[in-house]
């Protein structure tokens, strides 16, 4: 999804049906993955690192549609307490 989600934050791009025409893609894919921009980072780096409980496939992160702001929070839900 490249710059497209910088240029959402930024204003540039009106909505995930826009993202998703400049990517090749459905508004729905877009609004299943924009949620893991906000994982927290301890979270992201376990994964980069391929230290994820093994049940968290990409698929599966993707899906996790109410994906907490806080944390915490995702920490809990996600098992990386």
């Amino acid at each position: 999804m490249g710059a497209s989600l910088p240029g959402r934050a930024s204003g540039q791009v009106n909505s995930f049906a826009e993202i998703a025409r400049a990517e090749g893609v459905t508004g729905r894919n877009v609004a299943h993955v924009v949620p893991l921009a906000f994982l927290a980072l301890d979270i992201v780096a376990r994964i980069l690192a391929g230290r994820q409980p093994v049940d968290h496939t990409a698929q599966k992160l993707i899906k996790q549609i109410d994906l907490p702001l806080e944390w915490a929070e995702q920490r809990a839900l996600l098992g990386f307490g």
